[in-house]
């Protein structure tokens, strides 16, 4: 052991010491204060009251009836009064109906029956005969595990 643990030691001692020297002083104090108070006991004494006790009363009430009156409100009854009404005067003549362009040139589909119209040619359908890539891509992958 060295120098360094016995200077520890004494002030660890001496800590101890002045936390005792502290403690006694407070007690002193306390003490010293009790009396003076008159009391000796530090903590005031608890008061046991005995415990209360609640009978109530039974009340018995009737049950309570509503009876609802009719009523009868008398509303305003409005009668409407016939009215003539005049028709706007013209704000322009009304159009002449055109003769030249009573034929159309294009055929609305529902005149034509589906055996007169002439028979459409099969569409084309374009096939891709190169495989897509997507079933090498997860070789080179497994060559590594």
């Amino acid at each position: 052991m060295g120098l360094e643990s016995n200077i520890a030691l004494v002030v660890a001692s001496l800590d101890l010491k002045l936390v005792q020297l502290l403690r006694d002083a407070i007690r002193t104090t306390d003490l010293a204060g009790a009396r003076a108070s008159g009391g000796g006991n530090l903590a005031p004494t608890p008061e046991i009251l005995p415990r209360r006790h609640f009978v109530p009363e039974p009340l018995i009430e009737n049950r309570r009836h509503i009876h609802p009156q009719t009523l009868y409100e008398a509303r305003p009854v409005i009668h409407p009064q016939p009215r003539v009404v005049e028709p706007p005067p013209p704000i322009c003549p009304p159009a002449e109906p055109i003769s030249h362009l009573t034929k159309s040139p294009f055929v609305p589909p529902w005149k034509v029956m589906p055996w007169e119209n002439p028979p459409q040619p099969a569409l084309k359908i374009k096939v891709i005969k190169l495989r897509p890539d997507i079933v090498r891509k997860g070789s080179l992958i497994d060559c590594f595990l």
